[in-house]
C-alpha cells in the first residue's frame, strides 16, 4: 500500500504538472530529468506510435509537443519527414535531445524549442502535430482549447497523433474528450505496453 507521504508527493506532482506556473512546471521536469527518472523513456524502438507519426508525416514536417529527452527526434524513420521540431518546457531534457541528436547525426533536420506546450506558438504549418504522453498533463479544462488552438498551425491534411499510457478509465475523460469534439482517422489500442494511439483533425 502507497505511503500518505508518497501519496501527498504524487498529489502535489500532478497539481504543479496541470496547474503550476510555467516556472513551476520547469523545476519540477528539470530535477526529473535531472536525476533520471526518465530514463527509461531513452530506449523505446518499436513503439506502437512511430507507424503512426511515420504514416501522417508524409515525408514532411513534425511537431512534437512535449518531446522529453528526445526519444521521437532520434527513433523514427529518418527518411519518414523532413523537418522535426520537438517543445519542452524542461531545458535539462532538451539538452539530452540535442545531445542525442547530434550523436545520430539529425541536426540537419531537426529542431528544439524551449517552452511551455500551453503557450508554445509555431512559425510554420505541421503535418502531424503529436503529443506522445504528454496532452494529459495539461489540465483539464486546458485540453480542448490547446486543441483548438493547434489546428491553425496544421496543413490541410495534418493530423493530431496522441498517445496514452495504458489506455485506461483514468484518461477517459480525455479520451472522450478528443472524439466528442475531433474527427477520429485512426485509433489502435495495444497490450503490450498497454497503450492507446489516436488520429484525429477538426
Amino acid at each position: 500500500m502507497m505511503s500518505v507521504r508518497r501519496k501527498a508527493h504524487n498529489a502535489l506532482r500532478s497539481f504543479v504538472q496541470a496547474y503550476g506556473t510555467p516556472a513551476a512546471k520547469q523545476r519540477l521536469w528539470n530535477a526529473e530529468f535531472g536525476r533520471g527518472r526518465w530514463k527509461c523513456l531513452e530506449a523505446t524502438a518499436g513503439d506502437r506510435i512511430y507507424p503512426y507519426i511515420e504514416k501522417f508525416a508524409h515525408r514532411g514536417s513534425i511537431l512534437d509537443l512535449g518531446c522529453g529527452s528526445g526519444s521521437t527526434a532520434n527513433e523514427i524513420d529518418i527518411t519518414a519527414y523532413s523537418l522535426y521540431v520537438g517543445v519542452d518546457i524542461s531545458d535539462v531534457a532538451l539538452q539530452q535531445a540535442r545531445d542525442r541528436t547530434e550523436e545520430n547525426g539529425r541536426t540537419n533536420k531537426t529542431l528544439f524549442q524551449h517552452s511551455d506546450i500551453a503557450a508554445y506558438t509555431p512559425d510554420r504549418l505541421f503535418d502531424v502535430i503529436l503529443f506522445r504522453d504528454s496532452l494529459y498533463y495539461l489540465s483539464r479544462h486546458a485540453i480542448l482549447p490547446t486543441l483548438r488552438r493547434y489546428t491553425q498551425f496544421m496543413k490541410e491534411t495534418g493530423v493530431f497523433v496522441v498517445r496514452i499510457a495504458n489506455g485506461n478509465a483514468k484518461y477517459q475523460p480525455v479520451v472522450s474528450l478528443i472524439e466528442q469534439n475531433f474527427a477520429i482517422v485512426e485509433r489502435g489500442l495495444f497490450a503490450h505496453p498497454p497503450a492507446l494511439v489516436l488520429v484525429f483533425r477538426a
